[in-house]
C-alpha cells in the first residue's frame, strides 16, 4: 500500500517529545510546507490521543507570544487531526514561515482548550529541553 504524500510531511513534522514543561503537555516541531498550502496545522496523533482531543470538533484559543488570543477550530482532517480554521490568519499575522521551529503547549484542556504557540522557537532551546 502506498503512503499518501501528506503522510511523509506529517511524520517529518514531529521532531521532539510530547512531554511538557510545568506539567503542561507540549511538543516541539517545525512548520512544513503543507501548513501553508493546505491552511491547516496537523497535531501529532500521540499528542492528540494522550490529551483526549481526538474525537473533538471544537473551538480552541491559541495564544501567541505577545499574549494575543486567536479563535481556531480543531477537528479531523481525513486520517489526521489538527487546527482546521483560523490557522491561516494566525500564521500570517505572526509572520510564520516554512521551516520555523515552534513549541505548542496545551495550557488548559477544558470545554474550550487553550494552547500557547511559541513562534520561531529556537533550536538551541529545543535541544536543551530534550536533555
Amino acid at each position: 500500500m502506498k503512503t499518501p504524500s501528506n503522510m511523509s510531511l506529517l511524520n517529518a513534522q514531529v521532531v521532539a517529545s510530547t512531554s511538557g514543561d510545568e506539567h503542561h503537555p507540549c511538543f516541539i516541531s517545525t512548520l512544513a510546507p503543507y501548513c501553508f498550502k493546505k491552511s491547516v496545522l496537523y497535531l501529532p496523533l500521540d499528542f492528540v490521543k494522550s490529551n483526549g482531543l481526538m474525537n473533538r470538533k471544537c473551538e480552541m484559543v491559541l495564544k501567541d507570544e505577545a499574549k494575543r488570543c486567536w479563535s481556531v477550530w480543531l477537528g479531523n482532517i481525513g486520517h489526521h487531526f489538527g487546527i482546521t480554521r483560523g490557522w491561516t490568519k494566525f500564521r500570517v499575522e505572526n509572520g510564520l514561515r516554512v521551516g520555523n521551529a515552534y513549541k505548542f503547549e496545551l495550557i488548559k484542556n477544558g470545554e474550550i482548550p487553550i494552547a500557547q504557540f511559541h513562534c520561531k522557537y529556537s533550536g538551541k532551546v529545543a535541544k536543551r529541553e530534550e536533555q
